[in-house]
């Protein structure tokens, strides 16, 4: 139990140990010329998830929790006295872990803390896409599939023309498991089917044929055939919901404006397109069980 208290105290990014002179009173501890205080103590306690941390609110879980400190501490001078920290392996872990922690703080002062949601955006959004918010929708659909959009205009044509959209879907459709049943996919409600095909099948009435829809399989011409109503999921219900989503489109619009604001700003950005082409990346092994 010591050993994974021990990893848990190095695995976080805890405050260090205080090696300026402090009050005689705080002073837990001392490790040559470094001293441990309350402060320290506190701090680092607070950073333990609240079941360890109730294991250490005793006497003797207090003891406990110091000791681990003072195994750190010696530890870490140890590893300086060894020069480690001036080795390049570690040198190169610091300056990636500098870099990311730069770039993280960057974001949260550049995006993070300017993304912010209203509650009127919220009820907006809400009041506006409330199609989006019925609980017990689903539509019964068929579908043509093709690997064009040039085939699915024609199917299209030929459907406007008259022809029948099952005996279309039945010679045409690469998608064979439906295509012997006339395209008929049966009914689905939301999150069923990929978000392309969704949105169009969703948004079309009972006999409508849409144009041609492309996703990652090909270009489909949906028709729904039948509609099952569903009741609208209540605001306080789906709220937190919304705020993530516009939070997140918030996030993605600034990131992507903050990014070209750079590359305005930067003197120069050269790619070489060539050496990118030919450049060789080995293939991971597969782990087999």
């Amino acid at each position: 139990m010591k050993k994974l208290l021990l990893m848990l105290l190095l695995a976080v990014f805890m405050v260090g140990c205080n090696s300026k002179e402090s009050p005689a009173g705080s002073v837990l501890a001392k490790i040559n010329a470094t001293t441990i205080t309350e402060e320290d103590f506190i701090k680092k306690i607070n950073l333990m998830p609240e079941w360890a941390k109730n294991r250490f609110k005793s006497e003797a879980g207090k003891k406990e929790f110091l000791e681990e400190l003072i195994k750190e501490e010696l530890m870490y001078q140890e590893a300086k006295k060894q020069g480690i920290n001036k080795e390049k392996e570690f040198q190169d872990k610091m300056m990636k872990f500098e870099k990311m922690t730069l770039i993280s703080t960057l974001l949260k002062n550049e995006i993070e803390e300017k993304a912010k949601v209203d509650a009127k955006e919220i009820r907006d959004f809400y009041d506006e896409h409330q199609d989006e918010f019925m609980a017990g929708l689903e539509v019964k659909a068929s579908h043509i599939l093709v690997n064009t959009e040039t085939e699915a205009e024609d199917v299209l044509k030929k459907i406007q023309k008259g022809e029948s959209f099952s005996k279309l879907a039945e010679e045409l459709s690469i998608d064979k498991g439906t295509a012997k049943n006339g395209g008929d996919l049966g009914f689905f409600g939301r999150g069923r089917m990929v978000p392309e095909f969704e949105k169009v099948a969703f948004s079309l009435n009972p006999g409508e044929a849409s144009k041609p829809v492309k996703t990652k399989f090909g270009y489909h011409i949906i028709k729904v055939t039948d509609k099952k109503e569903g009741k609208t999921r209540d605001f306080e219900e789906v709220k937190t919901s919304i705020e993530n989503r516009l939070m997140v489109e918030k996030q993605r619009s600034l990131f992507d404006s903050y990014i070209e604001k750079l590359k305005g700003k930067a003197n120069k950005i050269e790619i070489n397109d060539e050496m990118l082409k030919t450049l060789a990346i080995e293939e991971t092994p597969e782990v087999k069980n």
